[in-house]
């Protein structure tokens, strides 16, 4: 029995003779693949629907809990007005008896802005004239008002509100001129000057004029007064 050797192909490799074809096939019908993706669009639509109805019910419970508080504020608002209402109206009469009194008490502090305390005045000229014996016997004084130019011109640059002439008696014209000089030392007064002096017996008798500074202006509906000249 003879044997027939056939030849081996040179152009067919050991790896290309042992290889399996891979051959891939998509057998799904057409009308499966394309209800599979509707159904896919289908629930991420549902999805997105789904979270803006979410954000929509937070957004309107959000709002709705604003408008509750809104709603206690103004409520307490309303309330608060009436009670002030109320008490607007019981107090009335007070608050008005207040703006009256206000009122008043403005309309006298323009009345009385040239108001002079006339004890404290006459208190410091006493005072003043006791360390040099001088004893006061008459105080003749007055306002000069709206008459601006009322006053002389003094040594002094002090404004004045007034005028004064004071009598009196003292041991000598030493004690006079001394007085006269414990006089220009007082804040309420300025420009004191001696008008005559008469020698008696047991003294002299003098007359001087002296103004009133505008410090010596005090009252209770103004500036309050200060106790002692200086």
């Amino acid at each position: 029995m003879a044997t027939t050797l056939l030849p081996i192909d040179p152009q067919m490799s050991p790896q290309r003779v042992n290889r399996i074809l891979t051959i891939s096939a998509n057998l799904l019908p057409a009308e499966v693949v394309v209800a599979r993706r509707a159904r896919r669009a289908r629930t991420w639509t549902a999805v997105v629907v789904l979270f803006a109805v979410a954000l929509c019910g937070g957004w309107f419970a959000l709002a709705y809990h604003g408008k509750q508080v809104a709603e206690r504020d103004l409520e307490a608002a309303t309330d608060t007005v009436a009670t002030l209402q109320f008490k607007q109206r019981e107090y009335s009469g007070a608050v008005q008896v207040r703006n009256e009194s206000t009122a008043l008490s403005a309309q006298l502090d323009a009345v009385m802005a040239n108001d002079l305390d006339w004890g404290a005045l006459l208190e410091t000229l006493r005072t003043t004239a006791a360390p040099s014996q001088i004893v006061v016997k008459g105080v003749n004084g007055k306002l000069h008002g709206d008459e601006k130019g009322a006053a002389l011109p003094g040594a002094t640059t002090t404004a004045t509100v007034g005028a004064l002439v004071v009598t009196g008696t003292g041991p000598d014209k030493r004690a006079v001129a001394a007085f006269v000089d414990a006089l220009a030392e007082q804040s309420t007064l300025a420009n004191p000057y001696v008008t005559s002096v008469t020698t008696e017996d047991e003294g002299v008798t003098f007359a001087l004029n002296v103004d009133l500074a505008e410090a010596a202006l005090c009252g209770r509906f103004t500036d309050p007064c200060k106790t002692g000249g200086n």
